[in-house]
């Protein structure tokens, strides 16, 4: 009886990754990560209409909220309304949790402050926060620790961070946001423009997939790749053949944005970080690290070694539960986290 009043009257611990595309909280009562998208619905559109599911769905998106552009909250009264439910969730006792979430390292200390104000509002007591690099190198697998210095990119669907970690510190950042979004929204806006059709969210990230055909290939075949879509007008199905290289034309310049921010800045580095980045490669993280023959492309600007974590998705959150892990214990953790001095 008394161990179950005491788990009750226990401050539980949760671990948020607060991205612009998904959301994803850990609780240390329950064990396990919740996700959901990104975005809040205020209403929706009636299914009772003779409208297909992905024009429906298209609809919906029109009217949804997403709290969160390029890493950031954009809108703190949709990102409170969206972290509310699940915080809702993880809650087992009476007691309000301490949470640990991260961010870009280009954020400024406003735009964390308003993450650390919509957590607590959604329910949290206390908020710590650390970078997002940070913890998705550990997520990846990195040690962190170590006297060789580590790279790593983050591709999120809002940011892309760079980072060199060396000795437990972040010796070297840079940041830039562009990102997973900013590819399938310019693969969208290129075939309503030509095509007039939209493409669901699936369909824009199966597109983007192609860099490794498009951008890596030697072939000069024009070649078609088959779409499925919505009539911007008429709403019904349509299926539509699209030049590989009108895809190309409507990625190369977001592309080409994270190409140069992370060659520019690899170039930066002092020859002896850069030496050791050759001996231990690059890794890569987030949902851009899942684009085929990202990790080539790379290779093939910066001409280093280029892999791709086991989890890159989750990387962030993975790092975050072990980082609240390490800090089980010790009494008022929070108050001995700070943001580096970036």
């Amino acid at each position: 009886m008394f161990n179950r009043l005491k788990k009750i009257m226990r401050r539980p611990s949760i671990a948020i990754d607060l991205g612009t595309a998904n959301t994803r909280i850990f609780s240390s009562d329950i064990g396990q990560v919740m996700e959901k998208p990104s975005t809040v619905r205020p209403s929706e559109v009636s299914e009772n209409n003779s409208f297909s599911d992905d024009y429906i769905t298209y609809l919906n998106s029109k009217i949804s909220y997403n709290p969160l552009r390029g890493g950031v909250i954009v809108d703190i009264y949709n990102a409170i309304n969206l972290l509310k439910p699940l915080l809702k969730e993880t809650k087992r006792g009476f007691r309000q949790p301490i949470s640990l979430a991260s961010a870009p390292t280009d954020t400024s200390s406003k735009e964390r402050e308003l993450l650390a104000k919509a957590i607590i509002e959604a329910g949290a007591s206390q908020v710590a926060i650390i970078p997002e690099v940070w913890a998705a190198a550990i997520g990846s697998g990195i040690d962190v620790s170590s006297e060789q210095a580590q790279a790593l990119i983050d591709i999120g669907e809002g940011v892309t961070d760079l980072a060199i970690i060396r000795d437990g510190q972040l010796i070297y950042t840079a940041a830039i946001r562009t990102a997973c979004s900013d590819l399938q929204k310019a693969v969208r806006s290129a075939i309503v423009s030509r095509h007039k059709a939209y493409i669901c969210a699936a369909e824009a990230e199966r597109l983007t997939n192609t860099i490794s055909i498009i951008l890596m290939s030697e072939s000069t075949d024009p070649g078609y790749i088959t779409v499925q879509g919505n009539d911007i007008f008429k709403g019904n199905d349509v299926t539509i053949d699209i030049y590989e290289k009108d895809i190309v034309s409507a990625m190369n310049p977001v592309i080409n944005r994270i190409l140069k921010m992370v060659e520019f800045n690899i170039k930066r580095l002092p020859n002896s970080v850069y030496d050791e980045i050759t001996e231990s490669g690059i890794c890569l993280s987030g949902g851009g690290a899942l684009i085929s023959g990202i990790d080539n492309l790379i290779k093939s600007r910066i001409n280093l070694d280029v892999r791709i974590a086991s989890d890159p998705t989750r990387s962030v959150i993975n790092g975050e539960i072990e980082t609240l892990n390490y800090w089980q214990g010790h009494k008022k953790w929070w108050q001995n986290i700070f943001w580096p001095d970036l």
